[in-house]
């Protein structure tokens, strides 16, 4: 019984539902596998950090089978890269480049707020688990990328918690987030093929990114948060790290939104101007400002394979990186 009772849950959000295999996106213990292995890299190694459209939009294989060097991917949706940055410049050896991606609204945030502390809950889960949290990775590694019962969004609680029930009296139900991506154990992204093609999908997720109110939290505080950056910046460039900054393509709402909540010059191009650094904006590069994200904020496998390209190409031109081939 136990074996038709999990065949059909599969069968359900696998073939129904096309909810993506894969280890968990909001996995801690994957992202502190990942961070162990800065200890190991080089002066001529990469590690990419930002949120989710560094995270989503390059294709770390195509960049190794490209190079003869994978990435090391330490981004990660809905959070800002500062913790990650503190704790690689501050607690690691690492000499290599940094490519950051900058999504302004999560970007310019200070250390205490939603995004920073996403952030830190990966840096804290690096050097305060447990050996049995340790253990229990290990194993998850060999059955997590099989089995949907093991997502906690599939959980039998999570599912009630969602079911869904008629709006009544400005009570709305609660917008279910679609099936969107599937990740490795290297933490590589690849867009699942319904979210590229399905308007509906795309739809829900849309509904999901809009905010009727958007804001710029980081008015009053964007001078400290430079000076942090180019502080921590100055001490990696002292040892000989490099960083590049870079800004993925978006369209609707984020494309009406962002350039007026952070206008460019007061924001990307100061940061680029005082942390003496490098970066590749979509909109300077016609192949990248014609992209068109399906949900307005990440590119389908193909543009992200492409994107990926060019920064490559734009990376070896200015002669950031070198091959390994």
């Amino acid at each position: 019984m136990a074996v038709i009772l999990l065949s059909v849950h599969e069968w359900y959000w696998g073939e129904v539902k096309h909810w993506p295999k894969g280890h968990d996106l909001e996995s801690l213990d994957v992202w502190a596998d990942n961070r162990a292995e800065v200890s190991e890299l080089s002066e001529k190694d990469v590690i990419i950090l930002g949120s989710s459209r560094a995270h989503f939009n390059i294709n770390i294989h195509h960049w190794d089978s490209i190079t003869g060097r994978r990435p090391l991917q330490l981004a990660y949706p809905g959070s800002s890269p500062l913790h990650p940055i503190e704790d690689i410049i501050n607690e690691s050896d690492f000499n290599g480049l940094l490519v950051i991606g900058v999504a302004p609204g999560l970007f310019y945030t200070v250390s205490g707020t939603w995004p920073a502390n996403r952030g830190k809950a990966f840096v804290d889960r690096f050097y305060h688990r447990t050996y049995a949290q340790i253990f229990n990775q290990r194993v998850y590694d060999y059955i997590d990328p099989h089995f949907n019962y093991l997502n906690p969004d599939l959980s039998y609680k999570s599912l009630i918690d969602r079911l869904p029930f008629p709006n009544r009296d400005s009570v709305s139900d609660v917008e279910i987030w679609p099936p969107m991506v599937a990740m490795d154990k290297y933490r590589n992204i690849r867009m699942l093929p319904i979210m590229e093609t399905d308007t509906a999908h795309q739809r829900r997720q849309k509904r999901i990114w809009f905010n009727p109110n958007p804001m710029n939290r980081a008015a009053d505080t964007i001078d400290y948060i430079i000076d942090h950056y180019v502080e921590l910046f100055d001490k990696f460039k002292e040892r000989g790290g490099r960083v590049v900054f870079i800004n993925g393509p978006v369209t609707g709402y984020y494309l009406k939104n962002e350039p007026v909540l952070w206008p460019r010059e007061e924001y990307w191009d100061r940061l680029l101007r005082e942390c003496d650094c490098p970066g590749y904006h979509y909109a300077d590069h016609q192949e990248t400002q014609a992209m068109q994200p399906p949900e307005w904020s990440h590119l389908k496998r193909s543009d992200a394979d492409r994107f990926t390209e060019l920064l490559i190409e734009r990376l070896r031109r200015d002669k950031w990186i070198e091959d390994a081939l």
